[in-house]
């Protein structure tokens, strides 16, 4: 639907005005005008879609917003075109407005929203490639939607049970989406759909026990104020939905998926498919908050990993740091406080509060480590994180995951941001690169917290890094620029690491592609910036000012976070440049992952899970009208 805004121009009266006076009432009001103009995309984005209001804004009729149907969404093919058709005109009405004459924090919220407008729209204008019954697609967002909404007052249970019932028409429109799509050679490939039908073995493995109906319970029970005759009322409505609509469509879903193994007729990786070389260079720009080619990237991102990787390699056989070293127990509530009582090196933020569990293993994405969900804009003081007890390996594995999740990570800086009272369009704009590279800079500054010695936290600090970077390049490798196992193998040996695990870092990029990308593209970002910045300052460097300006503006593309890195350089007097990343060829080879003595993996099989703005059901399809930040994608 076209919208338009009317713009305040300076009338003829104003010109017997002083000309300074009719310049600063000109920009007056074309700042007024874009401002209501963010005002009406936001209220539109809540007005759109009802998870998403539910879970961006708690007291939405103080912000004037008007409830939408109770409806999880639309996912039909003809959804695709109308959000490109509006998101083509939402730009031509963002681009009528003179940037010039914004001011400083219009121009920051002007160029994050164009940004974010033409990734989605190249996205929409390519439907054949968006596989909703994917991993980490709908059935896996759908059920963490419901499994973490909260009832605020009653209205909000009957308005969930409203919405929960219409989950089987929605799956079912992803299913007929899904045939579309197959019936034209495009499907998913066999590791990703064998991944599918495990998730929904085990979610529907559970009946009268399903997290959905124990969860619901629970919230029900803790409500004040309800009779005990609405409690069980209340109760055997959700059952009946879950045991007798939502279950059944996700086990509709698996037999149709099953029926269409086979469908895809073009090797496994995106770049195999037509045309898929120009949707993952969309889907790539999309995840790492970047304008660069995959090409680009892998040369970037391959310098790094190669600089870094013979640091690491130089760091196996000279340090006295051991893998086995490990943290205490602790919970991770404790984790998290102590991690919270260690932020000298950040900019004060709010006084939040935090709850941290596991989740159950039938609704346990198992490319997810954790995620974190992100508090309403209105109230930022209830902060929410999961974690897959299965996916956390160790002690040392929780402190960083928790640092990655909570403090100095996405709940530190979304909880930051949120206390700098930004508009409340920025929470539904997404930036992945930028919010899961922050939180993997931040996971790799926390190592020095661990309470390990220097020398294994160094070591075990690079070996995390060294593996999301090298996934992170050989998915742009394998489904950007169409690397096959074998190229893939002379690759890795080039690195130095040989061809033994080739077929396993391919298999895992084609299963879920571009999924590690915002958090080894973005970390390495955000190390460049780091480096930029001592090399230029030298002893003059100060990392909490450095962070400041990392975290002020909020997430934003990085070729912002650079201008704004470059800006403050300057400012201290120094000179920026591009630091230099040499291109090393290895000079040891890197032991096996068999060897006992390296403690090394060399490929991640789990993501940790970004952030999870509601992980609303659409996500999948990066809609404009239903729009929100992702967290798996999220963000895995």
């Amino acid at each position: 639907m076209k919208k338009t805004k009317q713009i305040l121009l300076a009338a003829a009266a104003v010109l017997s005005l002083p000309l300074c006076s009719v310049r600063a009432l000109a920009e007056r009001d074309e700042n007024k005008a874009f401002e209501e103009f963010m005002d009406s995309e936001f209220k539109e984005a809540m007005e759109s879609d009802y998870l998403t209001l539910h879970f961006t804004v708690k007291d939405y009729e103080k912000m004037g917003i008007d409830k939408p149907d109770l409806v999880v969404g639309d996912a039909t093919w003809e959804s695709y075109e109308e959000a490109y058709q509006d998101g083509v005109e939402t730009v031509k009405e963002l681009e009528s407005f003179d940037y010039e004459k914004l001011s400083d924090e219009n121009k920051i919220n002007y160029q994050n929203y164009l940004f974010y407008l033409n990734r989605l729209n190249e996205m929409n204008s390519m439907p054949l490639f968006d596989f909703a019954l994917a991993p980490n697609a709908v059935l896996d967002n759908l059920t963490v939607n419901f499994t973490e909404f909260v009832f605020y007052r009653e209205e909000d249970i009957n308005d969930y049970l409203e919405v929960l019932s219409t989950a089987d028409d929605y799956i079912d429109e992803c299913i007929d989406l899904t045939k579309r799509q197959a019936s034209e050679g495009y499907f998913m490939c066999d590791q990703a759909l064998e991944s599918t039908l495990e998730s929904i073995d085990k979610f529907v493995a559970k009946t009268d026990d399903n997290e959905l109906i124990i969860i619901f319970d629970k919230s029900i029970d803790a409500m004040e104020g309800l009779s005990e005759e609405f409690r069980q009322e209340y109760k055997e409505r959700n059952r009946e939905i879950v045991l007798n609509e939502y279950i059944p469509a996700y086990q509709r879903a698996g037999e149709e998926l099953k029926k269409l193994q086979g469908s895809r007729k073009w090797g496994d990786s995106v770049y195999d498919l037509p045309g898929g070389k120009e949707y993952y260079e969309a889907l790539l720009k999309y995840k790492t908050s970047t304008d660069m080619t995959p090409q680009e990237i892998f040369d970037f991102s391959d310098a790094y990993l190669r600089s870094m990787l013979q640091e690491y390699m130089m760091l196996m056989y000279t340090s006295a740091g051991d893998f086995d070293e490990k943290r205490p127990e602790e919970d991770a509530e404790t984790v998290l406080h102590f991690l919270q009582d260690h932020l000298e090196d950040f900019p004060e933020g709010p006084k939040v509060n935090f709850i941290a569990s596991y989740l159950d293993p039938s609704v346990a994405n198992p490319s997810t480590v954790a995620y974190y969900l992100n508090p309403p804009v209105d109230d930022v003081t209830e902060n929410v994180i999961r974690i897959n007890g299965d996916a956390v390996s160790d002690t040392n594995e929780l402190f960083t995951t928790l640092a990655h999740e909570g403090f100095p990570g996405h709940c530190y800086q979304i909880t930051w941001f949120l206390d700098q009272k930004p508009h409340p369009l920025r929470s539904v704009i997404s930036n992945m690169g930028y919010t899961e590279g922050w939180a993997m800079y931040v996971q790799d500054y926390a190592w020095q917290y661990s309470g390990l010695t220097p020398d294994s936290a160094e070591l075990q600090r690079y070996d995390q890094n060294v593996n999301y970077m090298l996934n992170a390049v050989c998915d742009v490798a394998i489904n950007g620029l169409g690397y096959d196992e074998e190229k893939l193998g002379e690759y890795l040996t080039s690195l130095g690491l040989g061809d033994g695990f080739a077929k396993d870092m391919y298999d895992f990029c084609v299963e879920q592609p571009a999924l590690i990308t915002p958090y080894g593209i973005g970390v390495i970002q955000f190390l460049k910036l780091k480096d930029m910045a001592t090399g230029a300052l030298g002893d003059d460097f100060n990392l909490k000012e450095f962070n400041t300006v990392l975290l002020t503006g909020g997430d934003r593309p990085f070729a912002m976070v650079e201008s704004d890195v470059r800006a403050y350089i300057e400012s201290k007097g120094g000179t920026p440049s591009d630091p230099t990343v040499p291109i090393p060829s290895p000079v040891f080879p890197v032991p096996t992952p068999e060897s006992e003595s390296s403690g090394i993996s060399f490929w991640i099989p789990l993501a940790i899970g970004g952030v999870c703005l509601a992980l609303f059901a659409g996500l999948w399809l990066l809609r404009k009208k239903n729009r929100r930040k992702n967290v798996f994608d999220h963000e895995a």
